[in-house]
Parts: C-alpha cells; sequence; structure tokens
C-alpha cells in the first residue's frame, strides 16, 4: 500500500547482501548490471541536460553578438556589390570579389535564413542558390520514425493486459518477419540455436510483463477516493507506462522498488531461472545506453559538447571565452565596413 503522496527517492535495484548471506555469482551479476546502468543513465542525463543548458545560454549570451556580426556581414557584402563595378579593379581582384560575395551570402542564406540575400548571391554564382541546393535537399529527405503513443487510458486494467499482449504479439512478428527475410540453408545447430533464441525472447517479455502487470495493480487509480492520492497513482502509472513501452526494464525494476515497499524482499528471493532473464534483458538494455553513451560522444554534438559544455565552472570559462572572441570578430567586422566605406580601395587589402 501507499503510505505518502510523493514518491520515494531514486533506488538503484539490488539483491541485498549480510555477513550471514553471501550472493550467488547471478546475484552478483545482477547488481553489477543495475550498477553499471545506473551509472550510465546518469552520465547520459547529465550530458544531456548539459547540452540543453548550453543551448539556452547560447540564444541568451552569444545570439545577440552573432546578430550584430550578420548585419555587419550584410554590410560588407554590399558594400563589395557598389564596388566591384569601380575601374580600381583588375579582373583577379574582381573575380576575387566575386568569389568572397558569393561565399558570404551564400552562408548568410543557409546557415542564418538570411533569404534577403539571395538575389545578390544569384548575380555573382555561377549556379543560383537554388540550383545548388537542389541535390543536397532531395539527399536529405528522409522520413522520421515516430515515437509511439504511451496509453493514458486507466479504464479497466484489462485494457492494459490486452496492450501488453499486442505489443508482444508485434515483436514477435516483427522478429519473425526478420528471420522469414534471413532464411536460407541453415544446419539443424542453427536452427535450434534460433529456436532457444526465439524461446528467451517470449520469456524475457514475459519477465518485463510480469513487472508491469504488478504495478499496473498496485497504482490503478480508478478505485482510489482520495483525489490527491488519485492524481498522484495517475502520474506514477504513466511513468511506469513510458518505461514499458521504452523497453526500459531497469526503470521497471527502480519504479518496482519506488512503489511496492515489498519489493527488496522479492529481489532476493528470484529464482535463478527467473534472475537469469533479467540478467539477459538489463544486459541488452546496457549494450543500449553504451551504444546512445557512445552516439552521444562522438556523434553530431559532440563537438557543440566540447566547445561550449561540462561542469558549472567549465561551461562558464567556455562562454566567456566565446563572447571574447566573438565580441572582437565583430569589433573587426566594425572596422572593416567602416574602412570600405570611407575607402573602397581597401578591399585590395582584404583580397591578400
Amino acid at each position: 500500500m501507499l503510505h505518502s503522496n510523493k514518491p520515494a527517492p531514486n533506488l538503484t535495484p539490488q539483491i541485498s547482501t549480510s555477513a550471514e548471506r553471501k550472493l550467488s555469482k547471478l546475484q552478483q551479476e545482477f547488481n553489477q548490471k543495475t550498477e553499471q546502468i545506473e551509472l550510465l543513465k546518469k552520465e547520459i542525463s547529465t550530458r544531456r541536460e548539459s547540452i540543453n543548458l548550453a543551448q539556452k545560454r547560447i540564444e541568451k549570451e552569444l545570439r545577440p553578438i552573432i546578430l550584430q556580426q550578420l548585419e555587419k556581414r550584410v554590410e560588407l557584402a554590399n558594400l563589395l556589390d557598389q564596388a566591384f563595378s569601380l575601374p580600381i579593379f583588375s579582373i583577379r581582384e574582381k573575380l576575387k570579389i566575386s568569389a568572397l560575395i558569393e561565399n558570404i551570402t551564400f552562408d548568410l542564406i543557409s546557415n542564418y535564413e538570411r533569404k534577403d540575400m539571395i538575389e545578390l548571391h544569384n548575380r555573382y554564382a555561377e549556379y543560383t542558390y537554388a540550383e545548388r541546393t537542389a541535390f543536397a535537399e532531395k539527399q536529405d529527405e528522409t522520413i522520421a520514425d515516430e515515437e509511439p503513443t504511451i496509453a493514458d487510458n486507466f479504464d479497466d486494467l484489462d485494457d492494459f493486459e490486452r496492450i501488453q499482449a499486442q505489443l508482444d504479439r508485434e515483436r514477435e512478428q516483427r522478429e519473425q518477419e526478420k528471420q522469414n527475410r534471413q532464411k536460407g540453408r541453415k544446419t539443424k545447430a542453427q536452427r535450434e540455436k534460433e529456436a532457444k533464441a526465439k524461446a528467451d525472447l517470449s520469456n524475457i517479455s514475459k519477465a518485463s510483463r510480469r513487472v508491469y502487470t504488478e504495478l499496473a495493480k498496485q497504482l490503478h487509480p480508478d478505485k482510489e477516493q482520495d483525489e490527491t492520492k488519485r492524481a498522484w497513482k495517475e502520474e506514477a502509472m504513466k511513468r511506469v507506462t513510458q518505461a514499458y513501452h521504452h523497453d526500459d526494464f531497469f526503470e521497471l525494476l527502480r519504479l518496482q522498488m519506488e512503489f511496492m515497499q515489498e519489493q527488496g524482499q522479492a529481489l532476493d528471493t528470484l529464482q535463478d531461472e527467473q534472475l537469469q532473464y533479467y540478467v539477459k534483458i538489463l544486459n541488452d538494455q546496457l549494450d543500449e545506453l553504451k551504444g546512445e553513451f557512445h552516439a552521444l560522444v562522438t556523434g553530431p554534438d559532440a563537438g557543440f559538447y566540447t566547445r561550449f559544455c561540462g561542469s558549472p565552472k567549465q561551461m562558464d570559462q567556455k562562454f566567456k571565452s566565446a563572447k571574447e572572441d566573438l565580441t572582437r570578430e565583430l569589433e573587426q567586422l566594425k572596422q572593416n565596413v567602416r574602412t570600405l566605406q570611407d575607402d573602397p580601395q581597401m578591399i585590395k587589402v582584404i583580397l591578400k
């Protein structure tokens, strides 16, 4: 039974030990996997939070300076355009001016959505902006996978069970389709191995489903008369359902410890066969988290993280340095614009 309207602090699912009771190798492996998952989840969460904070700080602290830079670059491109027809420049210098205008305007259009620069770009470019981007747009066309909708209807517990059964059938169907595509000549040993893997998958799905069902029974809000507790149960059930839909078995176990007081004892009394399935699920989840962390460290956000993120102290230092660099660049742009306004011949210096 629930004794508080507030969830308990986060818990790492662990099988307890004592001086009188030693853990088996399988129980130790379970504890090791849950500890690794907890640590990796925290590292991923910390990294994502740092990225989100840095993005907000960029908008607040750096964006105003960048916008001033953009206006000066627009002025610079227009000054180069005005100077292009002057007789003081050689053919080679005019080719350099043309290329400089093309580069400045293309960057302004493609990276900062300055569509007002398209006409100027097309005047000096061999290919129009539309022609340059048409092929790239075709290559970049992709269909984004939609996140599955998480049910939040608590009308009937049987509905949950039917949804679970449907999810299991869909998972088995996908696995069967995958096997059909890979069919070929297979040895008896291969077929037996695949049959065992399929049986393991079914048992793993049942293990995850079992935890989910236990939580659903405990947290089902419909019979709760107290409005405050009912609202809490609805929110808790959403968290449980979300974990189930995202195949986050670790989170299901953690939520079970958070919401069901007897769970600590339940983990201690798990039979080896069931514990083996739990360990396999956790191991698969650990591999997925390692892949997710690797993508964060080496993927598209890696450079952004290195440049702007880290501990609060590191982030402050990085943003201070970035603001100083941007401010220097802005002052240099302002100086270049003033110089060219006074004396277009100074373009020769810029071109060198």
